[in-house]
């Protein structure tokens, strides 16, 4: 334009780009053939072919990467994460990981974390439950080491990594060799398995694992306490094995009686740790506070395994009889 038509470059510059956009204010108007020439060039190569190319590339990529991250084959690029590792066979339910997310999200240190799941399932995409929660996924096995670049286990603070099968001993072999490739990515994270049979604890321990558990499919919580508690886990499991201890019942009316006092009465008498008291209206109260005066027709605490006191017992130590 400065060469065929004699513009000053301010002008040049404003008559290319209103060519190229094809927004062609014609306040400059080009009059030698050279010009026009070079203007309809311009108005093709520019306005028309590489605006709408770069325009329909956009796009392509857009719908090209929103099909990616449906099907997990998406890369994510989060740091401090929570990665969940899903190698699994038998079915886990979307409700299983909705209530994991959840919990993880009402801790204080955990609520701000990106969750991603690296899992073979999932092909058709992530529930919209899981969505709504924030939640991505990758398509993968946690025995590739591909994969697990690709969730960046490097940078991760909590991964978990779920058992095989469930109900399968040889599922911890599984979970050893991922435990193996974790720590040669992560040295710093805390990492939490499931392990099926418990002989094999002390070898996942060995091999990198900070916490172990046995798979309690119906209780995901279970693996937030642990990650938030460590030590937990064996108190909780202990709930359900009666390894040493047990919880029991003992029907006496408690009628205004601080819950510490009760707490302290059966302590020094070596009968065990009161837990719960149940109400009159049959409502269980987990852990009341100390000063509480509680009306109460039962107690539950925990006494060992190879006690057996009775109610008459605790009717005595706490006055009652």
């Amino acid at each position: 334009m400065t060469q065929l038509e004699g513009l000053p470059i301010g002008d040049s510059i404003w008559v290319t780009w209103t060519t190229i956009t094809t927004v062609g204010y014609g306040d400059i108007p080009i009059k030698s053939s050279l010009g026009r020439t070079s203007t309809i060039l311009l108005l093709y190569l520019g306005g028309i072919f590489v605006l709408a190319k770069t325009a329909g590339d956009y796009f392509d990529y857009r719908i090209i990467k929103h099909r990616k991250q449906l099907t997990g084959e998406w890369r994510w690029s989060v740091s401090h994460h929570i990665v969940i590792i899903s190698d699994h066979d038998d079915h886990i339910s979307n409700q299983y990981y909705e209530r994991l997310v959840t919990e993880f999200q009402q801790v204080p240190k955990y609520e701000h974390c990106a969750i991603e799941i690296l899992t073979n399932n999932f092909r058709d995409g992530l529930p919209e439950s899981l969505q709504l929660l924030g939640v991505v996924h990758y398509q993968g096995k946690g025995n590739v080491p591909k994969d697990l670049e690709a969730v960046n286990v490097k940078g991760a603070d909590v991964i978990i990594v779920l058992a095989k099968r469930h109900n399968d001993p040889l599922s911890d072999g599984n979970t050893f060799d991922i435990l193996h490739r974790l720590r040669e990515y992560n040295q710093t994270a805390s990492i939490l398995v499931e392990c099926v049979n418990d002989v094999n604890r002390n070898r996942l321990q060995q091999a990198g694992a900070n916490i172990t558990v046995r798979p309690i499919r119906a209780y995901p919580e279970m693996m937030v306490s642990a990650i938030r508690a460590p030590g937990s886990e064996n108190v909780i499991e202990n709930m359900f094995t009666h390894l040493g201890d047990k919880y029991q019942r003992f029907d006496i009316a408690l009628k205004k009686r601080e819950w510490a006092s009760i707490v302290y009465q059966l302590m020094k008498a070596d009968i065990g740790t009161v837990v719960a008291y149940i109400s009159n209206d049959n409502e269980v109260h987990c852990n009341p506070q100390g000063k509480e005066l509680i009306d109460a027709k039962a107690l539950i605490a925990m006494v060992k395994e190879s006690a057996n006191p009775t109610n008459e017992q605790i009717g005595m130590i706490l006055g009652q009889v």
